[in-house]
């Protein structure tokens, strides 16, 4: 079980450094536009949408790799005071009955939501934005992975430290 964990902890780093890119991507293209707008009176708006894209791409493509390296806020009042022990049990119990059952929910949501997409190819609202919402819809499946990647090697090292230090 160690082994499937440390896999998928390598996949979360390697897609972390991957997108780690994004945010030099995101400044660029908006620099871009600032240049454009302001300077050569041009607005273009595939790529002002573009950056909803670069944007979602970086923080739902990220949130395994945030979790990973325990990113995210956490509000603390007691966990920190906790014994090793007792951290274990809050992680193994809030990963079983909060994050999981929250997953289950996203996936169950968020499919036909990104199915129907696909199914009529949705493009942007503007008549000269990018024709490709229902790629950026599907990064929420890149979240939903992250996320179910990271709870399930969480939970396997978890269990495992409570056990080494029963």
């Amino acid at each position: 079980m160690q082994k499937i964990a440390n896999t998928i902890d390598t996949i979360l780093e390697t897609s972390g450094k991957i997108l780690a890119i994004t945010p030099l991507l995101l400044i660029l293209v908006q620099f871009t536009i600032v240049l454009t707008v302001y300077v050569f009176a041009v607005g273009n708006v595939k790529l002002q949408e573009s950056l909803q894209y670069i944007n979602a791409l970086m923080f739902l493509g990220g949130a395994g790799y945030t979790a990973l390296h325990q990113g995210h806020v956490r509000v603390d009042l007691f966990y920190s005071k906790f014994p090793e022990r007792k951290k274990h049990i809050v992680d193994i119990l809030g990963t079983l009955f909060l994050l999981i059952p929250f997953l289950g929910l996203f996936w169950w949501a968020s499919m036909p939501y990104i199915i129907d997409s696909w199914r009529f190819q949705e493009a942007s609202v503007e008549a000269s934005g990018l024709p490709f919402v229902y790629i950026l819809k599907t990064t929420l499946l890149l979240f939903g992975l992250s996320l179910t990647l990271h709870a399930l090697s969480n939970l396997i090292k978890t269990i495992k430290s409570y056990r080494d230090n029963a």
